[in-house]
């Protein structure tokens, strides 16, 4: 595959110097008790979806973000106007604002950013490196020149994708897959989405801008009865992505449709069980995703802050967790997933920060203002967690890519360590109670295993519908046996890759949706609690 990376576009670039005029004006006179920054966000989406009907949408959207630190606190002006006059006179407000603030304080707390010195390249990710050192010609750059982050792409398939192309291609595989499930099927659906969001970023020390390329392909079948079954590909690619989508798969997805129509009921109870990705992703995510958040921990909402205090063990020697925005490679898939980025909404830079260390927590995820003013063990490490669902809304210091770390085992060994028992292989939601260590996370049907070989039986949850698998945390997170290794192609890790991550998003508090990705390898656990 040849790649290359997605380039800026001439217009957004043009945005550069009105940002670092905003910043100025935050900060005239003032960069001794403020720290502030000017983010852009463009987005470009496409979206096809064929079922029963065709439906095509365009959304593009774009905005503007001012923000002061003043003290232990966000001061926030956000707009889609790009008048300069406009921008000037609300960012003047904006900083009186601040300062005003800062009058009420004793000895109040200045936040200085880092230089590209500063950075530490040998933790980032090889497409983070490279970017950097070709915006300085092979050098460090400075607070003048602009550094684009692309994500890659390879250009022969994406590019020959427009939106008519994508269109005839969700029908061609919703008619694939109708053709091929007969009087199997009730109805069938394929949904593309293709999407390019930018993000321009401005603060004292640097210019830098993103362009993040992400494709979705969304297949579902229906049987007679309602039931639905699909496959979610996608990535941090082109149409590339969906090369996995042929016959075959689609062959597959039938298959496992019409077995879901005549599967039997699980009785509820405790059963040994084999997580794959996409569930193991979701377990991860629930357990110490969101009671790692900062803002979680700093507002008392979270038992993590006590459990680290009192150095309280959580899990087993298998129990590691990573949260890491820069994958861009799994295992032998050579893009990474949605909920990869080059730098947050605050222009921190991505890097893999471990969130469990073998059942011990570590720092958690942070945002500018859970870094500074910390949770009740004091300050922590920043981290590229500060994410928006869109420029209209708040930031939070949100999950990127939460995964487990890989182990030693195939699949078939995990199998035959099991047993009697089960695969949950597609994940169906999950919940979490960062407060309580509650977990339950969603399979939509399970696959029975018997004297440690899979026999392709599926069962359904004891209602007929999908199976909830749910325990307190810590219980289910000392229950690991074992885990696979990267991938089946690549055992030794020879590509220096993370395990695999799946397609996933992320709803917080109010709703606030973000992209993120959750994964690891195939884990088997001694026993869940299955209804």
């Amino acid at each position: 595959m040849k790649t290359e990376y997605y380039p800026l576009s001439d217009e957004l670039r043009g945005f550069f110097p009105l940002l670092s005029k905003l910043v100025e004006t935050l900060e005239n006179d003032a960069a001794d008790k403020l720290y502030a920054f000017a983010m852009l966000e463009d987005l470009c989406q496409f979206q096809s979806h064929v079922s029963q009907t065709e439906a095509g949408s365009k959304t593009l959207d774009r905005g503007l973000v001012l923000r002061i630190f003043a003290g232990n606190r966000n001061f926030e002006y956000a707009t889609n106007c790009f008048d300069e006059t406009l921008l000037t006179a609300e960012a003047e407000k904006l900083k009186a604002e601040a300062l005003a603030y800062l009058e009420t304080q004793a000895n109040p707390s200045v936040y200085k950013p880092a230089e590209w010195s500063d950075e530490p390249l040998e933790q980032f990710a090889e497409p983070v490196r490279e970017q950097i050192l070709a915006a300085g010609n092979g050098r460090l750059p400075d607070s003048k020149t602009a550094v684009h982050f692309g994500s890659a792409y390879d250009p022969a398939i994406s590019e020959s994708k427009s939106n008519a192309e994508t269109a005839a291609r969700s029908k061609q595989i919703k008619e694939v897959i109708a053709e091929i499930g007969g009087d199997r099927l009730a109805s069938a659906g394929c949904l593309i989405r293709r999407k390019v969001k930018s993000r321009l970023f401005a603060d004292r020390t640097r210019l830098m801008s993103q362009s993040l390329f992400t494709s979705l392909y969304y297949l579902y079948a229906v049987t007679p009865s309602g039931k639905t079954v699909r496959n979610i590909i996608g990535g941090m690619a082109g149409a590339e992505a969906g090369k996995p989508i042929d016959e075959a798969l689609i062959r597959e997805l039938v298959e496992t449709a019409d077995k879901v129509e005549h599967a039997e009921k699980i009785q509820p109870g405790r059963y040994r069980i084999i997580t794959g990705p996409d569930v193991t992703g979701v377990i991860a995510h629930e357990a110490f995703g969101h009671t790692q958040e900062g803002d979680t921990c700093r507002l008392g909402r979270s038992c993590a802050p006590g459990l680290r205090k009192k150095k309280t063990p959580v899990g087993n020697e298998h129990a590691t967790i990573i949260n890491n925005a820069g994958i861009f490679a799994m295992g032998t898939t050579p893009w990474g997933v949605n909920g990869t980025h080059f730098f947050d909404d605050e222009g921190f830079i991505a890097r893999s920060q471990t969130i469990l260390d073998k059942g011990q927590l570590s720092s958690p995820m942070n945002d500018l203002i859970s870094a500074v003013t910390g949770d009740i063990n004091g300050p922590a490490p920043r981290q590229s967690n500060g994410k928006r669902e869109s420029w209209k809304r708040p930031l939070m210091p949100r999950q990127t890519n939460t995964y487990f770390t890989a182990g030693d085992k195939t699949l078939d060994q995990l199998a035959e360590l099991c047993g009697d028992g089960f695969i949950a292989e597609h994940a169906h939601g999950g919940m979490e109670d960062p407060k309580g260590m509650g977990l339950t996370a969603g399979t939509e049907y399970l696959e029975e295993v018997k004297n440690g070989k899979r026999t392709g039986k599926l069962f359904l949850g004891p209602q007929g519908g999908h199976i909830e698998l749910s325990d307190p945390v810590p219980r289910l997170l000392s229950s690991i046996i074992a885990k696979s290794v990267i991938s089946e192609e690549d055992p030794m890790n020879e590509t220096g890759s993370e395990p695999v991550n799946k397609w996933g998003g992320c709803g917080k508090y109010h709703k606030e949706g973000v992209e993120a990705g959750c994964g690891g390898p195939w884990i088997l656990w001694e026993g869940i609690t299955c209804g």
